[in-house]
């Protein structure tokens, strides 16, 4: 629980106010986030979608060397983007992330 929290802490400090929340679940062969954009981010959903990855990337990079990761980032009830981890380790068995 604590490795959630630390995460999701890192997370939202190197989004800088990017996600109006972050939840994040550390499971045995990968990391799980969940990021819901704030409001004013989504007028220029581009930019705000390629930040998100930035940060993702660069926070879960380093964190999730041995196992991969997986973000869903969230802008309305029904639309968000799936990121994965560039090298999609741990991601082959779960068909979900085909």
């Amino acid at each position: 629980m604590d490795d959630e929290r630390a995460i999701a802490a890192e997370l939202r400090d190197g989004g800088n106010g990017l996600w109006s929340s972050v939840e994040c679940d550390v499971k045995r062969d990968r990391i799980v986030v969940y990021a819901r954009l704030v409001a004013h981010a989504r007028t220029d959903l581009e930019n705000a979608l390629a930040e998100s990855e930035r940060v993702l990337n660069s926070v879960l990079g380093q964190r999730a060397k041995r196992n991969g990761w997986i973000a869903a980032v969230q802008w309305s009830e029904r639309l968000c983007k799936t990121f994965v981890a560039n090298d999609g380790a741990g991601l082959g068995d779960d068909p979900r992330c085909a």
